[in-house]
């Protein structure tokens, strides 16, 4: 099964657009600057999603020391990944255009692969076809981009705000890319008025699962221990929860310095909460970090304390659960069931943890693990280490 991940991260250089943070277009990094109690979470996908917290390089042909079975079954698993592409090119389904421009990005700069085959191309069509869908504007914001200046953004980031509006994650494209400190807290106000929040994990992940659902999966695939089921919950996870927000510049906005802006930390705390009871694990531990640093020490700190004790159980739980995907092909299944019954990764874990009669409150002496071995033994966002 080894083998099978580091084909996974192999073909997945889009992963890498999740680690860095340049100026435009605006992408996800590897741990965000939000106040400084805020660690990184672990990942909480399994498999081949947690190792993709490391960006992967592109695939360049074998390389050195690579043996020939090796080397022939990436080619085997790189054939399918273009063979589904293409099978996905055809549809005028939105959610599987997107999956397919993720899956293509890899191909950005081969030559033998038609332009209607590459991610701008299809993120295009897939515009065209689902114009009021929120995650083809979402990934839009990542890919549609390529080689153009800054400007592009504004045509994917505004259509998003339009059609998602009431979810503040709409908003975080656009307060990344904005330099002027009076549009990021005419933004920030913007999001803090949202409804909810989703950082598209979820429906990113179950697009391409079900773009994956196309072909049989390969049996090199399987020869590594894994179910149909769980290897595409690997790649799915892997490539469709790759395009993650970018919290940087919503971490300055709302670090605390000097004397307090009410009117700021109003709307911070608002978008605290959003994150914390929406969207994955991450976005619930972003606002969890946000909310810590602006509240006095009370009870109000006490309660977000104890939640946040909870979510690192589950998540531990979840990581464990998940760990047995591969040799039970209906408990993968389950997983996937239950992220399209629930639309969240939050609401999932909790129904996964209760079908399988884990307990979703940690017992009263269990400590959560300790990524760093020198943190305060107070610290409450001390998590474990990915997966």
């Amino acid at each position: 099964m080894q083998r099978f991940l580091a084909l996974v991260l192999a073909l997945s250089p889009v992963a890498a657009l999740a680690q860095t943070a340049p100026e435009s277009p605006p992408v996800a990094e590897t741990s965000a600057a939000t106040p400084p109690t805020e660690t990184a979470p672990p990942t909480t996908e399994p498999g081949a999603a947690a190792a993709a917290t490391a960006a992967p390089p592109e695939p360049q042909g074998q390389a050195a020391g690579t043996s020939a079975p090796a080397a022939a079954e990436q080619q085997r698993f790189e054939q399918f990944r273009r063979d589904l592409v293409s099978l996905l090119a055809l549809r005028a389904d939105p959610d599987l255009l997107v999956a397919a421009a993720e899956l293509a990005y890899p191909d950005s700069q081969d030559k033998s692969r038609t332009v209607a085959l590459k991610s701008p191309s299809l993120i295009k069509r897939a515009q065209r076809f689902g114009p009021d869908t929120a995650l083809v504007w979402w990934v839009s914001t990542f890919l549609e981009c390529g080689t153009k200046a800054p400007p592009c953004l504004g045509e994917a980031a505004d259509r998003l705000q339009q059609v998602a509006g009431d979810n503040a994650a709409s908003w975080l494209p656009t307060l990344h890319a904005t330099k002027d400190p009076e549009q990021q807290r005419v933004l920030l106000a913007n999001m803090a008025q949202a409804k909810r929040f989703d950082d598209f994990w979820t429906a990113g992940v179950l697009a391409v699962y079900r773009a994956l659902q196309t072909l049989p999966v390969p049996a090199e695939v399987l020869g590594h221990g894994l179910n149909p089921t769980a290897a595409r919950v690997n790649l799915a996870t892997s490539v469709g929860g790759a395009f993650l927000p970018n919290y940087a510049r919503l971490g300055e906005l709302c670090r605390p310095q000097g004397s307090p802006d009410e009117a700021l930390v109003g709307d911070c705390l608002a978008v605290a909460h959003l994150l914390e009871n929406g969207g994955s694990f991450r976005s619930q531990s972003i606002g969890f970090g946000i909310e810590d640093s602006l509240l006095p020490a009370g009870t109000a700190r006490d309660v977000l304390r104890a939640r946040q004790r909870a979510s690192l159980w589950q998540r531990q739980q979840f990581l464990e659960l998940s760990a047995r995907f591969p040799r039970d092909e209906a408990l993968a299944q389950a997983y996937v069931d239950l992220l399209q019954q629930n639309g969240d990764e939050l609401t999932t874990v909790t129904a996964l943890l209760r079908s399988r009669q884990i307990a979703t409150d940690a017992p009263a002496d269990w400590q959560p693990p300790r990524a760093n071995p020198t943190a305060r033994p107070d610290d409450p966002l001390a998590t474990p280490p990915a997966h």
